[in-house]
């Protein structure tokens, strides 16, 4: 019998000793790996797109033809899409300089982007609601009505103020490009003070995205389009998608998070993402089309992103001994 207690004592050691272990802190390699591999990819290809997107809108502007408005808003979906996978795990300087709201500020206000068209460029930049993606989709497409854009965009000052957005928009996230870089120097220095919560603030981030794209979700079964985002340009889904496949790139980059778990629980969350991916594949192209199959589709969707989540917010910040704050999904 005092064997046994002996034995349980030592268990029970090794427990509280588990329990108040210090969280490992990655080292430079893996931390500036991480970033390689995971977030740094995702930044150039929406930089690349930006610079795209205020191409295309110049000579829409220059030549404001078919051709050219239709190659402006290929070039405004390729930009909003990478942005989605960016925001899908977020972190580094694009939280502290608050990118989201420079280029996705919403809801769309169609009153104050029509009332900033004579506003001079310093005005409409001090806006949030007059800069940006979803301003910039707004002046492409309109409400419902993108046949009738091209004459609209055919008034100087209309699609100058497209121009100035666009152009604006490159300028924000090329704003970026130093700061990454010194966030991957300060990561990969002596001192680990940035490396010692860098995974508890990544996946904090990645679960408040994946917060998100459960709100993106109409609840109804026949939703008002002018309550969802990107209902305009009818790349909803496309969007969500982009979003999820952010969160994936990020999360089972080599190195990273999924490569610090044991095999059964990397294996669970690779599942966990791939019911997510595939269930919301699923939706319909307009997440706001009404119905009671596309209410059910978005319904499985919703599920599958809140599996996702719990498993990465009740098991792998477990396992990784990470810190979490109170997200939206807590009680009191």
């Amino acid at each position: 019998m005092k064997r046994l207690t002996l034995s349980a004592t030592f268990v029970l050691a090794g427990l509280l000793s588990h329990a108040h272990a210090e969280p490992q802190v990655p080292d430079a390699a893996w931390a500036t790996g991480w970033l390689d591999a995971g977030y740094l990819p995702r930044h150039a290809a929406l930089a690349t797109a930006a610079d795209a997107l205020a191409s295309a809108s110049d000579t829409l502007c220059a030549h404001p033809d078919k051709a050219s408005l239709e190659k402006t808003r290929t070039a405004w979906l390729q930009t909003s899409l990478a942005w989605r996978s960016l925001d899908g795990a977020s972190g580094g300087p694009m939280v502290l300089e608050r990118l989201g709201r420079k280029i996705d500020f919403r809801p769309t206000r169609p009153a104050d982007i029509e009332a900033s068209l004579d506003a001079s460029a310093a005005e409409r930049r001090d806006n949030a609601a007059t800069r940006g993606l979803a301003a910039a989709e707004y002046l492409l497409w309109g409400d419902a009505e993108p046949a009738a854009q091209l004459k609209r965009l055919r008034d100087p000052a209309r699609c100058q103020a497209l121009q100035a957005i666009s152009n604006q928009i490159a300028s924000d996230v090329h704003a970026l490009d130093a700061g990454w870089q010194s966030y991957r120097a300060q990561l990969g220095g002596e001192s680990d003070f940035f490396r010692q919560n860098l995974l508890s603030e990544h996946i904090n981030l990645m679960i408040t995205a994946l917060e998100g794209l459960q709100k993106r979700l109409p609840k109804d079964e026949a939703p008002k389009a002018a309550n969802y985002i990107e209902w305009r340009s009818g790349s909803s889904k496309t969007q969500l998608l982009a979003q999820i496949d952010g969160f994936g790139n990020a999360f089972f980059a080599k190195p990273g998070p999924a490569t610090r778990l044991d095999s059964a629980l990397a294996g669970k969350m690779q599942e966990r993402f791939a019911v997510a991916r595939q269930q919301c594949s699923t939706l319909p192209d307009r997440l706001e089309t009404s119905g009671a199959g596309s209410h059910s589709a978005r319904k499985a969707c919703g599920k599958a992103i809140a599996a996702l989540k719990t498993t990465l917010q009740d098991e792998v910040a477990v396992e990784l001994d990470l810190t979490l704050g109170f997200t939206e999904g807590d009680g009191d």
